[in-house]
């Protein structure tokens, strides 16, 4: 197998490039001929896997979630004649694309000696905007917590910097009036947030869509309504083990195509990263790319 690995140096604060050796030699340990490209931006990764991507078998998203957008997107670019797959080796922060693809989030090193040994599967990508992304996407509360925990608690471990935005995000902020067309059905409400999820968690392993699913071809959207602010911290809680989903102020639809809008200007974040605003619409892309995924991986539930 021949890969190419697109290495953001400054995911987790220089851990991927401090790293990149390591995991190379883990790489060839299983087989892996690799080559390697340092990406200077989110659009350089999507041009990098988009160019390899009929020459390799593999391309390599070393970094966080971002980056395993970005090459994802540039193998969707490339289209499905070029043959690449996609494999994650995660040293970002939150590290939620590895988690869906039942790879070790933790353990880069791990990840890269595991991955030859990961199978191929087709798997959905989402889009909002011009915009792809493999994970989730949303607007108001969960927006406004990636733009604290990236900007202001960079230097925080994963769990902590997007509790601590959360916290801060719930003291100062309240829910907005969204207009929400699921496939042409168009309803109004009030809520903190809606979530469009293309796989199960995001911020770290806060499993805000648990039924998501890689290969379903829709997009699970998940609103939590305009409930208290300690009911909403109470949600926050269980969200990490998916239990807020049973609370009657928490909705999930499933769509291929979302149209939002919102009564005061919204970001829109997607794979952690900034990606526009309100008015937005998104779109899954059934089968868009190949990835590496074990069994049983937490992105491809069964039935």
């Amino acid at each position: 197998m021949r890969a190419l690995l697109v290495h953001n140096p400054t995911a987790g604060g220089g851990r991927a490039a401090g790293l990149l050796p390591a995991i190379a030699e883990r790489l060839r340990s299983g087989g892996v001929q690799t080559d390697q490209h340092a990406s200077r931006s989110l659009e350089d990764a999507r041009r990098a896997a988009c160019e390899a991507a009929g020459t390799v078998e593999t391309v390599v998203a070393v970094g966080g979630d971002g980056t395993v957008g970005a090459c994802a997107a540039g193998l969707a670019d490339a289209g499905p004649g070029a043959g690449a797959a996609l494999g994650v080796v995660p040293a970002g922060g939150g590290n939620d694309a590895a988690r869906a693809l039942g790879v070790p989030f933790g353990d880069p090193l791990a990840a890269a000696e595991l991955l030859p040994r990961l199978r191929p599967r087709p798997a959905d990508l989402a889009r909002v905007g011009e915009r792809c992304y493999l994970a989730v996407s949303g607007a108001g509360f969960d927006s406004e917590v990636n733009r604290i925990a990236n900007q202001r608690l960079w230097w925080a471990g994963a769990h902590l910097r997007y509790l601590g935005a959360a916290v801060a995000q719930l003291v100062i902020g309240r829910p907005a009036g969204f207009q929400v067309r699921l496939d042409g059905q168009e309803q109004q409400l009030a809520a903190w947030m809606v979530a469009v999820a293309n796989c199960p968690s995001y911020g770290g392993g806060m499993r805000i869509a648990p039924a998501a699913s890689l290969d379903d071809g829709h997009l699970d959207v998940v609103v939590i309504g305009a409930v208290g602010k300690l009911t909403c911290l109470d949600l926050l809680r269980k969200v990490f083990s998916g239990r807020h989903v049973e609370h009657p102020a928490v909705s999930v639809h499933r769509a291929r195509r979302v149209e939002l809008a919102a009564d005061r200007p919204l970001a829109v974040y997607a794979d952690g990263e900034p990606a526009g605003s309100l008015p937005a619409t998104f779109e899954a892309l059934p089968a868009a790319i190949t990835v590496l995924a074990a069994d049983g991986a937490p992105g491809f539930p069964p039935g």
